[in-house]
């Protein structure tokens, strides 16, 4: 995956100075269009700048320019190397090519979203509770809810709560609560009996 750079510039010789920066810094896709605006016609540019992989419609507005005397220079990057090639280009002075550039779509680092972050992605959902939406069911966070209130049943932290729905106590002194219960006794015998 690469993303394509053009830049026009006023003379072939900075155009030529750009695109050899570029292929000192081995970016090996660079193509440079420059004209005789007496000898080639504007269909002969415009196949020229297409040779380097760009649309149709922005090499007749790139033709225009470098039929007013301007080189243009196309580079492309690979993935994570736009940047560093922009950098390069911005060097040699470039002039309006009459195409606008697009806007810059870097996200900021946001700690709850890495991986949209790394991969340049918006995060597709915004929701921050979709299964309580899709269930229509209020977050088990907010407010007095609570899931215990959702089944019917007391909150289990209550101090007045000593016992479980079973009546089983919840809260015992006894070291061996199953084996009491069960009345099976203790497979390890107490320390003092030991010797």
């Amino acid at each position: 995956m690469s993303q394509t750079i053009s830049r026009m510039y006023k003379t072939p010789a900075r155009a030529a100075s750009a695109k050899a920066a570029l292929e000192q810094e081995d970016y090996s896709d660079v193509h440079l269009v420059s004209g005789d605006s007496a000898r080639d016609s504007v269909d002969e540019i415009v196949a020229a700048i297409t040779k380097g992989n760009i649309l149709k419609s922005y090499a007749r507005v790139y033709a225009e320019g470098i039929r007013k005397g301007g080189s243009l220079v196309t580079v492309h990057a690979p993935f994570g190397g736009a940047a560093r090639a922009v950098r390069i280009l911005g060097k040699f002075s470039p002039i309006d090519s009459g195409i606008s550039e697009p806007e810059s779509h870097v996200m900021p680092w946001d700690e709850a979203t890495p991986m949209s972050c790394i991969l340049q992605m918006p995060v597709l959902l915004e929701d921050p509770a979709p299964f309580s939406r899709f269930w229509n069911v209020p977050p088990l966070l907010g407010g007095a809810f609570s899931l215990s209130s959702l089944f019917g049943m007391p909150l289990l932290t209550e101090a007045a709560s000593r016992s479980s729905s079973f009546g089983i106590p919840l809260l015992s002194s006894n070291a061996t609560p199953l084996s009491s219960l069960l009345g099976i006794p203790t497979i390890s015998r107490p320390r003092s009996a030991r010797r």
